[in-house]
C-alpha cells in the first residue's frame, strides 16, 4: 500500500457516508490505518460522537466516544478491507440499529446531515 491509499480509503468511506475528506485521519508505514470521525443523529436528541476506526489487514471497528474523556467504546465490527460502499452499509446498519444517522460533528463544523439519502 502506498502513503496516499490509506487517506483514499477512508476519504472514498467518509464520502459514501456524505462526510468530507476532513473528517477522516489516516497514517501510514507500521501503524497504516486512520478513522473517521462523525456523529450519530437521532431526531431532536444531542448528537452521539463516533469514530470509525480502519486497521489494515484487520478490519473495521465503529466505536461510540463516552463522556468528556472521549474514552471509546466498539458497537460494531467488520473484519477485512470490503469496498467503500460495503463499509458505509454497515456503518448505517448499525446506526439505524440505534436509531441514529450519521452527521459531521459540532466540532468539524457545523453538524450538518450527511448527504447521501437514506
Amino acid at each position: 500500500m502506498t502513503d496516499d491509499e490509506p487517506a483514499a480509503h477512508l476519504q472514498a468511506v467518509a464520502a459514501e457516508l456524505g462526510l468530507q475528506p476532513e473528517d477522516t485521519r489516516s497514517r501510514t508505514g507500521d501503524f497504516a490505518g486512520g478513522q473517521i470521525r462523525f456523529a450519530g443523529q437521532a431526531g431532536e436528541r444531542a448528537a452521539n460522537d463516533y469514530l470509525l476506526r480502519w486497521t489494515p489487514g484487520e478490519g473495521w471497528e465503529l466505536a461510540a466516544e463516552a463522556g468528556p474523556s472521549g474514552a471509546a467504546r466498539v458497537v460494531a465490527g467488520l473484519p477485512g478491507t470490503p469496498a467503500p460502499a460495503a463499509v458505509a452499509d454497515f456503518v448505517l446498519t448499525a446506526l439505524s440499529g440505534r436509531g441514529e444517522r450519521p452527521v459531521r460533528r459540532a466540532d468539524e463544523g457545523a453538524a450538518e446531515p450527511a448527504r447521501r439519502p437514506w
